[in-house]
Formats: C-alpha cells, structure tokens, sequence
C-alpha cells in the first residue's frame, strides 16, 4: 500500500546504486525525516524535481511506502506550488 504526502524536502542525491534517494517529512506529522529512494528508471526524474524544490524552497507531494520507515520506496514526485 502508499501514501500520497504532502511533504518537505531538506536532501537529495543520486547514489551509485543509481536511484535517487531524499530526506522527507510528511507535513501533517505521519513520519519525520527519512530517506526514501526512487526506483533505477525514474531516478534522475525523481532528482530534478526534489533539486527544483530544495532551491525553490516549495514543498513536494510524494507518493511512498506505507509504512513510511527508513529506506521506503518513493513511487512518485510532485513540486507544490
């Protein structure tokens, strides 16, 4: 199952195992920050929007694992105006 979360974003990066992976937490208080990582296809699509709203300073909406716990899946990425 997955939760749709409004969330911030305070790190991002691509590792070499070649999946994005970012530092969350769910506004409305469901998990505090935790790394999440994208899959290999979508990793640098993942990474442009999380770098777009680290610089931007806007909050993202994200689709990951529930239950959302070190190391959960991050399934989809969206910047939030």
């Amino acid at each position: 199952m997955a939760l749709d979360k409004g969330c911030s974003i305070r790190r991002a990066g691509y590792n070499g195992n070649g999946v994005a992976q970012l530092d969350l937490k769910a506004q409305d208080g469901t998990f505090d920050w935790s790394w999440f990582y994208s899959n290999t296809d979508s990793a640098r699509a993942v990474l442009a929007v999380a770098l777009a709203a680290i610089t931007s300073g806007k909050s993202v909406e994200c689709i990951v694992d529930d239950p959302a716990t070190g190391s959960s899946g991050l399934y989809a990425i969206f910047l939030v105006g």
